[in-house]
């Protein structure tokens, strides 16, 4: 990671283009001005299409090659030594590169030539991001957050300067979440912009709020997380209208699609972050019928796999679709919110809370507030856990609920991978699965990054 680190910063102590030494807010601010990316080596070890068994992987290459980490993740085989096989990894990388990026323009700010109170905004913009990040870094490299085992558990770095001659300190999980909460305190998010900006690719108070609520939610601090959820939907509550493709014939989700709060896509190509799955039969059925993209069929929405995964399921022959993979957009807050409130009792508001998503994805939709046969919590946090499965697929969002659940004996559950004949490969909930490997690249240089499995 310090290797890493150094590399960045070299780059950034160049004069760009046009004679900018970033010293003044404006020649900072452009370095939240991009589309972040958080790539993967592929869909088979990438965190949002692995571990679930939502998407369909041909099995023969892999079981071939039981010495990898395709092998390990797709069969569950603790045995691999996965620490040993991560030499790099895209995700790492990218996370902390970006990390550093916010360093820079804390760090620099302060003192940069520009008025307080823009100079505010973008260190408030900044802190948030790099809460963020150190989010998304902690829920992959570590065990999930509970609080009574927090403290002791091992988390990852948390980098708060751009001293590349530091070493940085993994410090415990309860310890990285604290930093996090900081970043993304009601103190910042009050010095973000009060306007919805997700046409800009930026952050500001709907982005704020529902990032804090996120944290809060992973942390099971379900109370806390519905407020800053509904505080962010208060600002910022528009859903993706898949109804229109009805007219269009066609599914295509943009770039700045207004129902972001900010995007962090996956794929770096143009065709997309749907093109080309296919699913599984475990994720086919849960497809509903009146489903306005499987109704465009061939060539548009889920259509035909054409023999690649299992007889009948589905894959997306649509090319254009821009997926929010690691950042939040309205239907988060929307789920999340419906979940804080199942938890609470209050089952109906729920309900409705998922309601204002499936309006939008299902033909001639049936309300479940109006479901009178839902009833009980463990009714309802199915209908949600199998409804939110398809609404995050390809996102880090289901593998994060997943850990989540894991901790709860209620909503534990064991992955079985079955691919064809080969199988069922069973991944329990305890599964040291779960917790990715620390890649070579940054653990044979801090000798604080033990693994956390």
């Amino acid at each position: 990671m310090m290797l890493f680190a150094s590399s960045c910063d070299d780059k950034l102590d160049i004069v760009p283009k046009g004679q900018s030494t970033l010293d003044n807010i404006d020649d900072l601010e452009t370095l939240l001005n991009q589309q972040f990316i958080v790539s993967e080596v592929s869909q088979l070890d990438g965190v949002a299409n692995s571990i679930l068994p939502d998407t369909w992987k041909t099995p023969t290459q892999i079981l071939a090659a039981p010495n990898t980490l395709n092998y390990a993740i797709m069969t569950g085989d603790e045995n691999v030594d996965r620490a040993a096989l991560a030499t790099d990894d895209y995700r790492y990388e990218s996370l902390y590169k970006y990390i550093n990026y916010m360093n820079v323009v804390i760090s620099k700010a302060p003192e940069s030539a520009g008025t307080d109170s823009k100079k505010q905004r973008v260190i408030a913009e900044a802190r948030v991001l790099r809460g963020w990040f150190h989010f998304l870094l902690v829920n992959i490299y570590a065990r999930q957050y509970d609080a009574a085992t927090a403290e002791s558990l091992g988390g990852v770095a948390y980098v708060d300067n751009t001293n590349v001659d530091e070493q940085k300190t993994k410090l415990s999980i309860a310890q990285v979440y604290e930093r996090i909460l900081e970043d993304c305190s009601d103190e910042v998010i009050a010095l973000l912009s009060p306007q919805n900006l997700s046409a800009k690719m930026r952050g500001g108070a709907d982005w704020g709020n529902a990032v804090r609520s996120a944290v809060l939610f992973q942390m099971k601090r379900y109370d806390e997380a519905l407020t800053y959820a509904q505080k962010a939907l208060a600002i910022h509550s528009v859903v993706e209208d898949r109804s229109t493709v009805m007219q269009t014939g066609l599914w295509k989700l943009d770039y700045l699609s207004d129902n972001n709060y900010l995007l962090i896509r996956s794929n770096n190509s143009n065709l997309g972050e749907y093109y080309g799955m296919s699913l599984t039969k475990e994720t086919n059925d849960l497809l509903e019928p009146n489903d306005f993209v499987m109704l465009l069929g061939e060539g548009a929405g889920w259509s035909d796999n054409y023999g690649y995964g299992p007889a009948g399921c589905y894959m997306c022959a649509a090319s254009d679709i821009h997926y929010n993979s690691w950042g939040l957009r309205t239907e988060n807050m929307l789920y999340n919110a419906a979940e804080c409130l199942i938890r609470g009792g209050k089952i109906k508001d729920g309900l409705e809370m998922i309601d204002r998503v499936k309006r939008y994805r299902i033909n001639h939709y049936a309300p479940l507030a109006e479901n009178t046969s839902i009833t009980t919590e463990a009714q309802a946090m199915k209908v949600l856990q199998d409804s939110k499965r398809i609404e995050m697929l390809a996102t880090c969002y289901n593998f994060f609920d997943r850990k989540r659940w894991n901790t709860e004996s209620a909503y534990s559950g064991n992955m079985i991978h079955q691919y064809d004949d080969n199988g069922p490969y069973v991944i329990t909930p305890e599964s040291a699965i779960w917790v990715f490997p620390f890649p070579l690249t940054a653990t044979l240089y801090n000798s604080s990054l033990t693994q956390n499995y």
